[in-house]
């Protein structure tokens, strides 16, 4: 496994659609906390996941918000 960085950008007349894609979408993602930007005007959401691959990091997202993502391959490192 490999861990990722999820970046969601959305429209500010998108974020009812964002999150309501989420309704009917079975991820382990679903119900729990993400940093977003949306009450603040920024209208970006981030996930740290593990997955095999980027394109199974996508799939974690609704097809709504995977569309609109960037995927960035991540590793933990030692601050000195």
């Amino acid at each position: 496994m490999s861990d990722f960085f999820l970046q969601h950008q959305h429209d500010p007349g998108e974020c009812e659609t964002a999150f309501a894609a989420w309704r009917s979408f079975d991820s382990p993602l679903r119900g729990r906390s993400a940093l977003s930007t949306c009450f603040a005007g920024g209208h970006r959401i981030w996930w740290r996941v593990e997955a095999p691959d980027e394109a199974s990091a996508l799939a974690l997202l609704p097809e709504f918000v995977a569309s609109r993502t960037e995927v960035t391959a991540v590793r933990f490192v030692e601050v000195p």
